[in-house]
């Protein structure tokens, strides 16, 4: 019987590894094949160009989230104005647009946060907040404890079902700021407290995202996010919760970012890895409550609209892989505080992807794919190798004050600069197709100063220390670049001095003017010849390699004598550098060199005058 498939593959012989990889070894031309087609992550793992069923191996074991009503999940919305009046405001304006529940960033400055110093404070952001229908999240870094009690008071006073997540998570506070007030043991005992109320739908946030912002590699996130759990986990344990109950009490915080692969990878992953440790301490597998967070280190202050694609991209890549709750920060986040438009737009594009794109419909799309199931398990090998290490240096708080936590994020971070500065990992409108005329963005500037409160009484005891994990974000070294060039009168320019016809020349024009637009500094473009002294602080001759061998010498020669103080060549040398340099040649542009490093030293150039 005809059940309408068509076998659109039976007239094809089936694939053979072995003939592919014969094509690719012709078409590399005695190329390494690891180098040009493997590449990998962070923390070592490796990528391939191909996969097989054969490398996907064994599917990972409740990797898969569960089924979402009506295929949703829930669009938390962060309210972070320093004025508690407005940041009520705010909140029932996200719950109006959309939000299914609030972040409430905590900050008694009002730098960073709403400025609460007080119960009263929570009361008037909450005031009007059906807190039975949604959840209200904290995010109140080193005042968490006290505003956590806070806002179990309220709930208790307001609701028999106050649906609450405290987020206490002390030992993310003490890694980032590489300080905790009466000891970071006192710290988690007091949250472990707080936690045996009962009220919260959930206590702890066990999250690995101060590990992302500072760097990290994906396993390192995983790996210290459940190094945490079992450390609160532990503490409630002690304080007298069942095992089940204290697991429970404990949501999963990891980052989201552009790369929706390796987001969707990693939150399946964490899940493994949950029901692994809740299953041996509870003897029964426990479900993740994992909530993702947008990357906060892909944010661009350059072109800070190309940040709603990064957003996108990061949300696609949580909802795919199954977050209970999403929290996207505004596209003009590295500018300063969002205006309404910015924070509709964070919450729009949850929505459209919700309930135009439907990716909850899904439950598990990732099911299946080659890739993702290798990629999946292998993260989740990773994670849980770096959660061992943690655990034998003492568990996640020793760990932090041994180094052995920042040791590995370091590396990472290392091996991520240098990506970025030799361009290998670009970062479209900083380091790639910058744009120098771009047009500002609304910001809400309001001062926090006169809603400044005092922050709430440290604990007492002895402080504990450790080597913080600061945050860092790959667009600044050429954030800082564009400031200095930006702060110049008259603006920095460079010289691009073509040789030939465009077809020699057209290619490294757009190379060099993207190069240098990186730090800041526009380029005019006109043949050597055309060079004038107002334009030759800094020129580029700009041709083939054909055209080099016949005429760079005498270009370098006659850019020379037009007053340029620096002169480089767009491309690689090869047999000509010797000769070049003795014309005057300073230096030579090309993929993959240190464009941070040179731009530096362009706009030292520019500097002198």
């Amino acid at each position: 019987m005809d059940d309408g498939v068509i076998p659109l593959a039976q007239d094809f012989p089936p694939g053979d590894p072995a003939a592919w990889m014969a094509l690719v070894e012709k078409t590399l031309d005695g190329q390494p094949f690891d180098k040009r087609l493997v590449s990998r992550t962070y923390d070592g793992l490796r990528i391939e160009p191909l996969y097989t069923a054969a490398n996907a191996g064994r599917p990972l074991g409740r990797a898969a989230p569960g089924p979402r009503a009506e295929g949703r999940w829930d669009l938390r919305a962060r309210v972070l104005h320093p004025d508690p009046v407005a940041a009520n405001a705010a909140a029932l304006d996200e719950l109006d647009g959309g939000a299914g529940s609030l972040l409430i960033s905590v900050d008694p400055s009002g730098v960073s946060g709403v400025a609460i110093g007080s119960a009263a404070d929570l009361g008037t952001v909450l005031d009007g907040v059906l807190i039975d229908l949604a959840t209200v999240a904290l995010d109140a870094g080193p005042h968490a404890l006290a505003v956590g009690e806070w806002l179990l008071d309220l709930g208790e006073a307001r609701t028999l079902r106050p649906r609450l997540a405290l987020h206490i998570d002390p030992l993310s506070s003490f890694a980032a700021t590489g300080v905790a007030a009466g000891g970071i043991a006192t710290q988690i005992a007091a949250g472990a407290a707080l936690a045996g109320r009962g009220v919260a739908e959930s206590a702890f946030l066990a999250s690995g995202q101060v590990v992302h912002e500072a760097g990290g590699g994906e396993a390192a996130e995983l790996g210290f996010a459940m190094a945490a759990a079992l450390t609160y986990a532990r503490s409630m344990i002690e304080a007298g919760l069942e095992p089940a109950q204290a697991f429970g009490a404990i949501a999963l915080g990891l980052a989201a970012d552009g790369d929706y692969f390796l987001t969707l990878a990693k939150l399946r992953a964490a899940r493994a890895l949950w029901a692994r440790i809740t299953g041996a301490a509870t003897g029964s597998p426990l479900t993740a409550v994992i909530e993702a967070r947008s990357s906060r280190r892909m944010l661009a202050a350059l072109d800070p609209w190309v940040n709603l694609l990064r957003l996108t991209s990061a949300c696609f890549g949580a909802a795919a892989g199954g977050a209970d709750a999403i929290v996207l920060d505004a596209f003009s986040e590295p500018l300063g505080r969002p205006t309404r438009f910015a924070r509709r737009q964070a919450r729009n594009t949850q929505l459209v992807l919700m309930e135009e794109s439907h990716l909850g419909r899904v439950a598990d799309p990732a099911a299946g794919s080659w890739y993702l199931e290798s990629l999946s398990r292998e993260l989740a090998e990773a994670g849980w190798a770096f959660m061992q290490k943690i655990e034998a240096a003492g568990g996640a708080a020793a760990a932090l004050e041994s180094g052995v936590v920042a040791e590995a994020v370091g590396a990472a971070r290392a091996a991520r600069a240098a990506d970025i500065a030799r361009r290998k990992a670009g970062l479209i409108g900083v380091s790639e197709f910058p744009d120098l005329a771009e047009a500002g963005v609304d910001l809400d500037l309001a001062d926090a100063a006169p809603f400044a409160k005092p922050a709430p009484a440290p604990l007492p005891g002895p402080e504990s220390r450790c080597r913080p994990l600061a945050p860092w974000r790959a667009a600044a070294p050429f954030e800082a670049l564009r400031r200095r060039a930006a702060a110049l009168e008259p603006r920095p320019k460079v010289f691009l001095a073509t040789l030939g016809s465009p077809a020699d020349y057209a290619g490294r024009v757009g190379f060099a003017r993207n190069l240098f637009a990186a730090g800041g500094i526009a380029a005019e473009v006109g043949d050597v010849n055309d060079c004038q002294p107002d334009l030759a602080t800094i020129a580029v001759i700009c041709s083939s390699d054909a055209r080099y061998a016949e005429e760079g010498e005498a270009a370098a020669r006659a850019l020379k004598a037009a007053g340029a103080r620096h002169v480089y060549l767009a491309g690689r040398p090869g047999e000509l550098q010797a000769k070049l340099e003795a014309a005057g040649v300073h230096g030579f542009l090309y993929a993959g060199m240190d464009a941070p490093q040179l731009l530096s030293g362009a706009l030292d150039l520019a500097e002198l005058g």
